[in-house]
């Protein structure tokens, strides 16, 4: 599996802070979907993509 990087920009970093501080489970898990997971995703599509390309060459 790829190593995969993801970037939080200052409201979303605010967010998780706020997160952590309320220690609120629901928006926990909504950040995780919306934030880190949408990332995730758009990377291995990114790399499918990238992958399907190379060998119609």
């Amino acid at each position: 599996m790829l190593k995969i990087s993801v970037v939080l920009d200052e409201q979303q970093q605010t967010e998780l802070q706020m997160i952590l501080v309320d220690k609120d489970a629901e928006a926990a898990l909504l950040f995780l979907k919306e934030v880190i997971w949408s990332q995730i995703q758009a990377i291995h599509h990114k790399e499918l993509r990238s992958h399907l390309e190379k060998g119609a060459v």
